[in-house]
């Protein structure tokens, strides 16, 4: 398939770029290319979303969302702490900056009931920071 994929890649002028091909498998098998061996990966993140083998795919993906959440929290935590800053203000801030961190990309999921408790406790807990 990778063959087919390079043959038919090549006649519109494209080019494989091995070094950033990866495989994503269960099975214990080994890939090779044009004598490379391509490497195995249990996880990568393709076009903003972590893609994973199995049943952890979304938890993985709402993990990763989260953890990228409190890194903008931290970026912007001079105003978001500051209690000379008016809540509304806080509340745009959050609203613009921080909300789309957390749910980019959720609108295509089908959250489970646990997902859907993991993301409405991260909102409540920064917006009680917020508050102080």
């Amino acid at each position: 398939m990778l063959k087919e994929l390079k043959r038919v890649s090549e006649q519109v002028g494209l080019k494989m770029n091995l070094s950033k091909t990866k495989v994503l498998t269960e099975e214990d098998i080994k890939v090779e290319m044009d004598g490379n061996e391509i490497e195995k990966a249990s996880e990568y993140v393709y076009l903003g979303h972590t893609i994973t083998m199995g049943k952890q795919n979304q938890t993985a993906e709402i993990t990763r969302r989260i953890r990228m959440t409190w890194v903008a929290v931290g970026k912007l935590r001079n105003v978001l702490r500051n209690p000379e800053i008016p809540i509304n203000l806080k509340r745009k801030v959050f609203n613009t900056c921080i909300l789309p961190v957390l749910t980019y990309g959720v609108e295509t999921m089908k959250l489970t009931v646990h997902s859907g408790n993991r993301m409405r406790t991260t909102q409540r807990a920064i917006e009680r920071a917020m508050l102080g």
